[in-house]
């Protein structure tokens, strides 16, 4: 895996366990709702896993918000270019 891949894994990782958290919802309850199993879940929030956009919706559809606040995406951006 690039370096870069594994830059904007961990970040966006730590971003989803940080929502998860604030809002209260545990891993097993997230899961459930974004249809994955709670190691798979834990696996994206330490950024080991890659995950598909489509599960990054499901998840800002469950934590209540988007999925560029969810993601930071153009703060993402400026971290792997420096």
């Amino acid at each position: 895996m690039k370096k870069n891949n594994k830059i904007l894994l961990k970040y966006i990782g730590e971003r989803l366990q940080t929502f998860r958290e604030e809002r209260g919802i545990s891993r097993d309850m997230a899961a459930d709702m974004i249809g994955v199993t709670p190691r798979t879940l834990a696996s994206y929030e330490r950024g080991e896993r890659e995950i598909t956009t489509d599960r990054v919706e499901k998840m800002a559809l469950a934590y209540k918000t988007t999925f560029t606040n969810l993601t930071n995406y153009k703060n993402v951006l400026t971290e792997i270019n420096a």
